[in-house]
C-alpha cells in the first residue's frame, strides 16, 4: 500500500505540475516568435481565437457532441474490456483463447477502423462510437487481464487457509492489487478517446470538435486548429484533475 503523501509534498507536486505547464506554453511563445501566425499561432493569437470561437456560441455544442460520442464508445469498451480481461486473467485456458484477437485488434490503425465503419455505417456518429471502443478496447483489456494474473499468489492462499469468503478475498486482496494499474489505463484510454473521436469526426461527419478543425483546416485559419486543440487539452486535464485522479487516491486510501 503507498504510503499517503503529507500536505507539502502534495503542495509541491501541484506547483511542480503546474510549473511544468507554465514551462511548456513560455516554449510555445519564444518558437511562435520565429514564426509567422498561419504556420504556428502563439497563445495570445491562439487565446483570442477561442474567444471568438465561445462567442460564436458553435463551440458548446460541438464539444457536447464530442463528449458524448467518446464517453459512449469508452462507455461500450469498459462494459466489454473490464469483465473480458478479469476472465482472461482468471482462466488461463481464455487468455490462451483469446490472446490472438486482443493482439489483432491492438495493430489495427485507426484509420482503418474509420474506413471500414464509414463502408458499414455511412458517415454517421455510430462511427465515432465504433471507432472509440475498438480501439480502447484491447488497453483496458489487457491492463485488466494482466493485473488480475499478477496478484499476489501468496495472499490468496492465505484467503483460502483462512476460510475467507469470495466476497472478502476480491474486495480486500484483489480489487487493491488491480484497480491502480486499471485506473492508469483508463486514464490513457481516456486521453486517446479524446484524440481518436476528434480524428472519427473529421473523417466521417459533420459536427463535433473534429469536424471544427476540418473546416478551420480548410480555411487556413491555423489560430482556429490550436484553440480547438487547447479545448481539448483541457478536456483532458479536467477529467484527470476533477474525476480519474481523485478516484485513484481515494483507492490508495488504506481500508478500513
Amino acid at each position: 500500500m503507498p504510503r499517503r503523501r503529507s500536505g507539502a509534498e502534495r503542495l509541491r507536486s501541484a506547483l511542480l505540475w503546474w510549473t511544468g505547464i507554465a514551462l511548456a506554453v513560455l516554449i510555445w511563445h519564444a518558437a511562435a516568435r520565429t514564426q509567422p501566425e498561419y504556420v504556428l499561432p502563439g497563445p495570445r493569437t491562439t487565446w483570442t481565437a477561442l474567444l471568438g470561437l465561445i462567442r460564436d456560441e458553435e463551440l458548446g455544442a460541438a464539444l457536447l457532441l464530442t463528449v458524448e460520442r467518446g464517453a459512449v464508445g469508452l462507455g461500450i469498451s469498459c462494459l466489454i474490456g473490464l469483465p473480458l480481461g478479469w476472465a482472461m486473467g482468471t482462466w488461463p485456458w481464455l487468455r490462451e483463447l483469446l490472446d490472438s484477437w486482443v493482439q489483432v485488434l491492438m495493430s489495427v490503425p485507426p484509420i482503418v477502423i474509420v474506413v471500414v465503419g464509414m463502408i458499414w455505417l455511412g458517415p454517421t456518429a455510430g462511427v465515432v462510437v465504433l471507432v472509440v471502443a475498438l480501439v480502447t478496447l484491447p488497453l483496458l483489456t489487457t491492463a485488466v487481464r494482466d493485473a488480475v494474473a499478477g496478484v499476489d499468489a501468496d495472499l490468496l492462499d492465505m484467503a483460502r487457509v483462512f476460510a475467507r469468503s469470495r466476497a472478502w478475498t476480491v474486495r480486500r486482496i484483489i480489487l487493491p492489487a488491480v484497480a491502480p494499474p486499471v485506473l492508469s489505463a483508463l486514464t490513457v484510454a481516456v486521453g486517446q478517446s479524446v484524440r481518436v473521436t476528434v480524428m472519427s469526426e473529421l473523417l466521417s461527419t459533420t459536427t463535433g470538435l473534429g469536424a471544427q478543425v476540418q473546416q478551420a483546416r480548410t480555411n487556413l485559419e491555423t489560430a482556429d486548429v490550436f484553440a480547438l486543440s487547447v479545448v481539448m487539452a483541457g478536456l483532458t486535464l479536467a477529467l484527470e484533475l476533477c474525476v480519474l485522479g481523485p478516484l485513484r487516491r481515494r483507492l490508495a486510501r488504506p481500508s478500513t
